[in-house]
């Protein structure tokens, strides 16, 4: 898969590659995607979550938990976030 990258990135890898972090470059790009994506994962359980909230909201006509303070607030503003 043809991946281009800045300058900036490519001086980094070849940096931990000097310095034994990584053997290759494609060892480096592997960890390091993988290790990005992990830190997405938590963010794609919340988004999963209160898509599920407003699906229960529209079948019920209320949400099955009371929020108070500022993410209340924002999901009440939030109708231009909405699936």
């Amino acid at each position: 898969m043809p991946l281009r990258l800045s300058k900036e990135v490519l001086e980094t890898i070849d940096m931990l590659i000097e310095l034994g972090v990584f053997s290759s470059r494609s060892e480096a790009l592997r960890e390091l995607i993988e290790a990005g994506l992990d830190s997405y994962k938590s963010i794609a359980r919340i988004a999963k979550a209160v898509e599920k909230l407003f699906e229960l909201e529209k079948e019920k006509g209320d949400i099955p938990i009371k929020l108070n303070g500022a993410l209340k607030q924002l999901l009440e503003g939030g109708e231009a976030y909405r699936p």
